[in-house]
């Protein structure tokens, strides 16, 4: 069949308007699915950014994720562990040492708190009663709340969890000073090199000299205060640190000599302790950590001072505690 010239032309107008429509509908279906994929693209790098990051100067952080925390505290009490009568009773906390240990690099920090930071503290009575909140007072009067056990200790981890943004704390240990001697008897005493002046109190802890300390002298070292140099606790702090490094040598020593070590230590604690770590996992701990690599000691800076009743203060250094919380329970986020 022949076309005509106007049959043609009409034709050939025909195929191109169905020509531009069709090149109309692939060009728009190119921008919607360009635009659901860039969309999707969008969703998926939001989704992969966890929504527990922080961002501190520039930085971004998340919180490691396979680390133990566990909370010891070295109360102001001689005598075995037992339930408060009366208030006041329940002794103070001297020593607040924390622990961090990070099961996926088998290493572990620890962190020494002043008894003097100022906090905020939960005030309860013998029964564990809430009271109210005391702000802005010694850490040591965390324990002095409560009924000198479980509830006493678990302020100090209420008030210790709070100061450190929240951190969570898996497990505590309490340990009357009376508890002093059963440890430092057990290694065999714990050699230090004596740097303050405690003629005023024990004339054997002779300044300058490197001694092993007998089971008394061990209780002195690290709790004598007045009378011992110029009577500040961030000497006696310091003095803690210098027990605790040669503490971990010899109990490294003894976990590895002998498996059964931390049950009978645990065992022979025991009247003089108060935790919520059971004995098999206590054993655990101990022995994983007689394996880990010690990375040290850190440390808080702050101002010290006096309280309007004159009761010693610390004030933590914002900038240190940040810097202290990153290193501890954050890495990086890249």
């Amino acid at each position: 069949m022949r076309y005509s010239r106007e049959e043609k032309i009409h034709m050939i107008k025909k195929l191109s308007i169905a020509c531009a429509v069709l090149l109309a509908v692939c060009i728009t279906c190119g921008i919607v699915i360009y635009a659901i994929d860039k969309k999707n693209a969008g969703s998926v790098q939001k989704q992969e950014i966890p929504e527990d990051v922080i961002e501190i100067d520039g930085k971004k952080y998340v919180p490691k994720k396979n680390i133990e925390t566990y909370l010891f505290i070295g109360v102001d009490n001689y005598d075995k562990v037992k339930k408060a009568e009366d208030y006041g009773e329940s002794g103070q906390c001297d020593v607040i040492m924390l622990m961090v240990r990070d099961i996926s690099t088998g290493t572990f920090k620890t962190l020494s708190i002043n008894r003097n930071t100022l906090m905020d503290v939960k005030t309860i009575d013998l029964n564990g009663e809430y009271l109210g909140i005391s702000p802005d007072i010694q850490l040591a009067f965390a324990h002095a709340s409560g009924d000198g056990m479980e509830l006493s200790c678990e302020n100090v981890v209420d008030a210790v969890s709070g100061f450190l943004w929240g951190q969570k704390i898996d497990g505590y240990a309490a340990v009357n000073m009376g508890g002093v001697a059963v440890v430092n008897n057990m290694v065999g005493g714990v050699t230090v090199t004596v740097e303050d002046d405690f003629s005023n109190v024990d004339a054997t802890l002779v300044q300058g000299e490197t001694i092993t300390l007998n089971d008394q002298q061990a209780l002195t070292f690290i709790r004598g205060r007045m009378g011992v140099g110029e009577g500040k606790n961030t000497d006696r702090m310091r003095r803690q640190s210098v027990y605790m490094a040669d503490l971990k040598v010899k109990l490294r020593e003894k976990c590895n000599q002998s498996s059964k070590f931390p049950l009978d230590l645990y065992d022979n604690m025991e009247e003089y302790m108060v935790t919520d770590i059971s004995k098999q996992k206590f054993s655990k701990i101990a022995l994983l950590i007689a394996k880990d690599k010690d990375e040290g000691e850190l440390s808080i800076e702050g101002t010290t001072g006096e309280d309007e009743l004159g009761f010693a203060t610390f004030e933590a250094d914002e900038d240190s505690l940040q810097d202290v919380i990153l290193e501890l329970f954050y890495k990086e986020y890249k």
